[in-house]
């Protein structure tokens, strides 16, 4: 996710990313340890070691939770059918964001290089069946 979606999606990156949030609430814990004189560095390790795994396991099971709250559709609201058409698809993410300017035209001129292959080649095989039928 680019930077620039980032502050377009209201500037929840922070969320996005609970290991990073975790281990940046862990070096929190665990870096005045290391400036205190006298403590020695294996109580910063244990620290570490100790801390980081519980607080960043609590980050995912509070990310999940509230991306079950935030992303529950509501009964009122109407559910938009997914488009199936990868160019559909494509367009849907550029406009809600998901994707930047350049990874959307990359893409997109990915796929419609896909599908001019792809008309080409039923264009070959139905030549190819009515040259068989011919004979």
């Amino acid at each position: 996710m680019s930077i620039e979606s980032r502050v377009e999606a209201g500037g929840r990156w922070v969320l996005q990313s609970p290991l990073w949030t975790g281990v940046a609430v862990t070096l929190f814990f665990v870096l005045p340890t290391l400036v205190i004189p006298g403590v020695p560095l294996w109580v910063s390790a244990a620290l570490a070691v100790t801390l980081g795994p519980p607080i960043i396991v609590g980050l995912y099971v509070i990310y999940g939770t509230y991306r079950w709250l935030v992303d529950a559709p509501d009964a009122d609201t109407e559910s938009v059918d997914e488009p199936t058409d990868p160019v559909d698809r494509l367009k849907h993410r550029y406009a809600r964001g998901e994707i930047d300017e350049s990874t959307f035209e990359r893409r997109l001129e990915t796929l419609l290089e896909t599908d001019e292959l792809t008309r080409e080649l039923d264009r070959r095989d139905r030549i190819e069946v009515d040259f068989e039928r011919r004979q």
